[in-house]
């Protein structure tokens, strides 16, 4: 069972990270890990409808934008099918051997991260100047 304290400070931990460039599940992970919280279907149950909060948040910020745009919907069908099929193929090696282990996750974490770094310096972007940031 999860503690007033532990619900808040996982909330924090999921506020913050979902709209960073980082994993937010693997934060979590890494928070209920340092609380000793089992891993029960509750807690388990309970990070899943943390993160579906934040995902509505971001549906209900950007309702019209969404529904009006179908090349959105073009590119999330084609972003999910690959995605679901391959969870479903490797489901039973992802619950045995991935979800839950410290190690994996913190090993994800820092791999992602400096995936993250190189490819920021490998992409530049142009920096706006005053003179060409004087239309937008």
């Amino acid at each position: 069972m999860i503690h007033a304290f532990q619900a808040i400070v996982l909330g924090i931990v999921e506020g913050i990270t979902e709209f960073l460039p980082i994993s937010s599940t693997g934060h979590l992970i890494l928070a209920s890990k340092l609380m000793n919280l089992a891993e029960t279907p509750f807690v388990k149950s309970f990070m899943i409808i943390i993160q579906l909060g934040s995902i509505l948040a971001v549906v209900v910020l950007y309702w019209k934008k969404i529904w009006s745009n179908s090349d959105i919907w073009k590119k999330v069908i084609v972003a999910f099918i690959p995605t679901a099929v391959i969870g479903l193929i490797l489901y039973k090696v992802v619950k045995t051997y991935l979800l839950g282990n410290v190690m994996i996750t913190i090993l994800a974490l820092a791999i992602g991260g400096v995936v993250l770094v190189f490819f920021e310096r490998w992409v530049k972007r142009p920096v706006p100047t005053e003179a060409g940031s004087a239309g937008l």
